[in-house]
């Protein structure tokens, strides 16, 4: 069966759990700061941390990551959690192996930025229609004049809009302090509000919709050359042609004497482990990769460049996934089959077709102990 487009190209294009994460801290963090004081009085400083430099900062360094393949975005920390399904887990792999995962982590971040972004503004004008928020401004060290050239700066791409440009006049009428009882003038304090309102569209809500829309058609494309190449493959594998006899990798039954590590692909248990001893292997030295492995294990499974021996269940075909794993190391698979916790033969079919799997695959060899061989 051909590679099913779909679930790479619609249902994976977008981890809605990134976006919902993104879109509640935009939400909460907007609201924390915008609620201001006990007398509404919300400081304009925190607000362009907010809307300038969290955005801003988290544009630079979701760009260094995609640029570095290995850097640290929000998409990344949250792929690390322990939330996700086995399903989900094989997904994420499977991006890896394909070595667009930096441009699918690049891409749920600007998915999330942008969420962010929407759940601000929206958290923004609620306020600002249902309260009476203050905007003021307090620091012990800068003045008006200081303040305003940065604020002008700022304010440079909407120089078009009268209403959102900084003023002196303004800066001076909303300056507070918590030792002076200022005038209040409520004109003058909700005239912050277009400014604040401008520095979101242009900081924050376009750059990530410009580049959210770019790197999703990248994306695609990189996913759709995948799909072909996987699909041509396909074609020639089942257009007719003449019979052909498999070819077979031998099987051994001796291991080498220097030191392995034992893979745990097949995901057994625990208890199933202790079978190691009786192959007279280390039950200590033992990774974990494949369909059961956690994100962190995984990765250190494709980091290991020594000798492994991986164990799978033998009555399970192989599948693409441990192909694309086994490319780029080498060792031994050890195709088990068991009852009850006590290790049986492999049926003779089940070890020939991890021959025949082991055949295509550089630097791999099927072993089966001398005492488990059906050949005995």
């Amino acid at each position: 069966m051909p590679p099913d487009k779909n679930n790479h190209n619609t249902s994976n294009i977008i981890s809605w759990p990134i976006v919902a994460i993104g879109a509640g801290i935009g939400f909460v963090l907007s609201w924390s700061v915008l609620s201001g004081d006990y007398q509404g009085r919300v400081n304009l400083l925190y607000l362009l941390l907010v809307y300038l430099v969290i955005p801003i900062s988290s544009l630079i360094i979701s760009l260094v990551s995609l640029i570095k393949g290995d850097g640290i975005n929000l998409a990344r920390l949250l792929v690390a959690l322990p939330i996700w399904s086995q399903q989900k887990k094989s997904t994420f792999r499977k991006f890896h192996q394909l070595s667009v995962d930096k441009h699918w982590f690049f891409l749920q971040s600007q998915a999330a930025a942008l969420a962010f972004s929407v759940a601000s503004l929206f958290s923004f004008f609620l306020l600002l229609v249902a309260t009476d928020v203050n905007f003021v401004w307090r620091s012990t060290l800068l003045q008006s004049s200081d303040l305003l050239p940065v604020l002008k700066v700022i304010a440079t791409p909407w120089s078009f809009w009268s209403e959102a440009q900084p003023t002196i006049s303004l800066l001076q009428a909303t300056q507070d302090s918590r030792l002076v009882q200022a005038d209040m003038n409520a004109a003058a304090y909700a005239g912050w509000w277009p400014f604040i309102f401008a520095t979101q569209l242009v900081y924050s809500l376009l750059p990530r919709s410009i580049l959210l829309i770019a790197t999703r058609g990248w994306y695609l494309k990189l996913i759709k050359t995948d799909f072909e190449q996987q699909l041509q493959s396909e074609i020639n594998r089942h257009s007719p042609r003449a019979p052909e006899t498999f070819e077979i990798s031998p099987v051994v039954h001796q291991l080498p004497n220097n030191q392995i590590v034992v893979n745990n692909w097949g995901g057994l248990d625990l208890n199933m482990l202790s079978i190691l001893d009786e192959l007279n292997l280390s039950s200590d030295n033992v990774i974990c990769a494949g369909p059961n492995a956690s994100f962190a294990e995984q990765t250190v499974a494709e980091r290991w460049r020594g000798e492994q021996l991986v164990l799978v269940k033998s009555w399970e075909p192989p599948l693409g996934e441990l192909a694309d794993f086994l490319q780029n190391s080498k060792g031994y698979l050890l195709p088990l089959d068991w009852e009850e916790q006590r290790l049986i033969s492999p049926r003779e079919s089940h070890v020939q077709e991890w021959q025949r799997f082991a055949k295509k695959l550089k630097h791999w060899q099927v072993y089966v102990p001398e005492k488990l061989s059906t050949k005995n």
